[in-house]
């Protein structure tokens, strides 16, 4: 059935449903994501996510199969990422934390964690979380400091997770830390990952015992984790796995986690990253240039974290920004000091960058953020923004095909295909888009 007469049937055995596709389909064309975790998929992995596959699992095409599409996907998440072990049926980043942890500790061992991360996946095991976090006047962190409160609480297990850091780590200086007091090295690289994979920033592999990330956002593959670790940590890793659980394979996920992994390999992608480094910069510069307090001075990821001005009220901030159609999420930063946390919102160029905006519209939507953060964007003039922002966008995918891989539109697809006509289908809705704006 061809996507057209799959919508034409959805409307008629179901409109609440249809109408809800519609309207968020209207939504994410309309409006801009800045959070971190928010990316568009791939349209070819979600392709395979929505294709035959997700008819097959393990107990229904047999072990022999389900291995060789895992072994394929498990050898390609290896080899981007120089590892000597992956695990790739983790079903999200907080099933992989519960397995590293289990993998790696004896309950009641210590855990130095940065900004106490990945305690919130600790719910039923008994742990001791110790924080270390960036110095709260240089607003970076301090190795030296970290070395000495290391050897101070002699934990087990270092963790560090740079989802609200947009520095680049310095991960020699930290895993010399570890291997000073005997500690596991845990990175969880989150929403870096592809710029990891594209080799535009370093990568921890090397240093670390264990690292993980999720799969979707700057992936843009489907939801989901995988964990990286040593030659000497894979039967305990994989015990882990066995006895947590994780035995279901779902060939349309590892399909579509596979297809990702080999994106991620491709001179595409890397284009792709540099684009988000450059729209990062970009936007930096451009709120500072309007007097925006930038912690840790700016960006050397896709991550900037934007603090608002004294006297503004950063939930307001929040809440003003999804009106006017952006999207940001907060955050409250911890440091060195327990009684001192920083507040700022938690801004990606990810999702810009996957919709094909360049540094010249990053001035645009630097504008908007920098005139909220400042408390200088009256309620009366929030629909006139709206309407400058739905106009940035109107004529933007959510997936640009800038960053189509090369060749993936080589081959014909059989007639029995359900692919239908994407691009028609997408210039239908820029119209109704259009339509609903102008009218």
């Amino acid at each position: 059935m061809k996507k057209e007469e799959m919508l034409n049937h959805l409307k008629a055995f179901d409109p609440a449903i249809f109408t809800f596709l519609q309207d968020e389909i209207q939504r994410q064309r309309c409006t801009l994501s800045l959070i971190p975790t928010v990316n568009a998929m791939s349209p070819l992995a979600a392709f395979l996510e929505g294709s035959a596959l997700a008819n097959s699992t393990l107990e229904g095409c047999g072990a022999r199969h389900a291995s060789s599409v895992e072994e394929l996907v498990r050898t390609r998440a290896q080899e981007l990422f120089g590892s000597a072990h992956a695990v790739v049926r983790l079903g999200n980043i907080a099933a992989a934390s519960r397995v590293a942890f289990l993998a790696l500790l004896q309950p009641g061992d210590t855990v130095l964690s940065f900004n106490r991360r990945k305690e919130e996946h600790c719910a039923g095991l008994n742990y001791h979380f110790e924080n270390f976090g960036i110095d709260p006047a240089l607003q970076k962190v301090d190795w030296d400091e970290v070395m000495q409160l290391a050897e101070r609480v002699k934990p087990r297990l270092i963790i560090f997770s740079p989802v609200s850091y947009p520095c680049v780590p310095n991960y020699e200086r930290l895993a010399a830390v570890a291997r000073a007091v005997g500690a596991y090295l845990w990175v969880d690289i989150g929403q870096c990952v592809g710029l990891v994979a594209a080799g535009l920033i370093p990568s921890p592999v090397a240093l670390a015992d264990v690292v993980s990330f999720p799969t979707n956002d700057s992936l843009r593959g489907p939801d989901g984790a995988i964990l990286l670790c040593t030659k000497e940590l894979a039967p305990q890793m994989d015990a882990a796995v066995a006895n947590t659980g994780h035995i279901s394979l779902h060939m349309n996920h590892l399909a579509a986690l596979g297809f990702a992994l080999h994106a991620a390999a491709q001179p595409r992608f890397r284009a792709y990253g540099e684009q988000v480094l450059a729209n990062s910069r970009a936007l930096a510069a451009a709120l500072k240039e309007q007097g925006i307090n930038l912690l840790a001075g700016g960006t050397e990821t896709h991550l900037i974290l934007a603090a608002p001005a004294a006297g503004v009220d950063i939930v307001d901030t929040v809440h003003a920004l999804g009106r006017m159609g952006i999207y940001v999420k907060r955050d409250k930063i911890p440091t060195m000091r327990p009684e001192i946390m920083l507040s700022a919102l938690r801004l990606s160029t990810l999702n810009p960058t996957t919709r094909g905006l360049k540094e010249a519209d990053m001035s645009i939507i630097a504008d908007v953020l920098a005139r909220t953060l400042s408390g200088k964007c009256p309620a009366e003039e929030e629909d006139s923004v709206c309407m400058k922002i739905a106009k940035l966008l109107m004529d933007k995918p959510t997936f640009s095909e800038e960053w189509m891989n090369e060749g993936a539109a080589a081959q014909t697809v059989a007639p029995t295909s359900d692919t239908g006509s994407v691009h028609e289908h997408a210039a239908n809705e820029r119209k109704t888009i259009l339509k609903s704006l102008f009218k």
